[in-house]
């Protein structure tokens, strides 16, 4: 198998990363890893929990260092957090370790995917005291831009399916400068 470097995948809430980022890795045959979870695992603690407890810059701390963590690694699928890109050291980051892929979809989708999961729509934190519609159209505004310009693939998850999207991603990374 060739080396490549770390494929990050980027997007907002319920694009797909952590699904698509799976099935991919298992194509690729490499190891598949979420910051969420290595933060979650880390501190034994819930996202939504630590940010209760300890705020958004706390977490964001934690989720830079995860980020961190994965740029020695070659041969690795990681599905990062929506908000990551928020932080430009984390982009910077991205940029020079690995391969970003920007995972989209349309607010109306993303909402519709936050609530046919209730378990992971009441374990999401909320960015807002704004309903759900709205702070999804907020932060994807703020997001997008980030999104885009960091996204060196860039794939609509309302037309590809996950396994879709692995297959393409697949095909389109020996074509990234690596």
């Amino acid at each position: 198998m060739e080396t490549i470097k770390p494929i990050y995948l980027i997007g907002y809430r319920c694009t797909g990363k952590s699904t698509t980022g799976k099935l991919l890795a298992n194509l690729m045959g490499c190891p598949f890893v979420d910051t969420d979870r290595i933060i979650e695992a880390k501190f034994k603690t819930t996202i939504e929990e630590m940010i209760n407890q300890k705020g958004w810059d706390y977490f964001r701390q934690k989720e830079r260092q995860a980020l961190l963590d994965t740029g020695s690694g070659s041969n690795l699928v990681i599905a990062t957090g929506g908000g990551i890109v928020l932080d430009p050291a984390n982009r910077s980051f991205i940029k020079a370790h690995g391969i970003c892929v920007w995972l989209h979809a349309d607010s109306a989708t993303i909402v519709r995917r936050l609530l046919a999961d209730v378990e992971n729509h009441k374990a999401r934190p909320k960015f807002s005291d704004d309903d759900l519609f709205q702070e999804t159209l907020e932060m994807i505004s703020l997001r997008t831009p980030l999104y885009r310009k960091l996204g060196q693939i860039q794939i609509n998850t309302v037309r590809h399916s996950p396994k879709e999207a692995a297959n393409i991603i697949k095909r389109r990374v020996s074509h990234v400068r690596q």
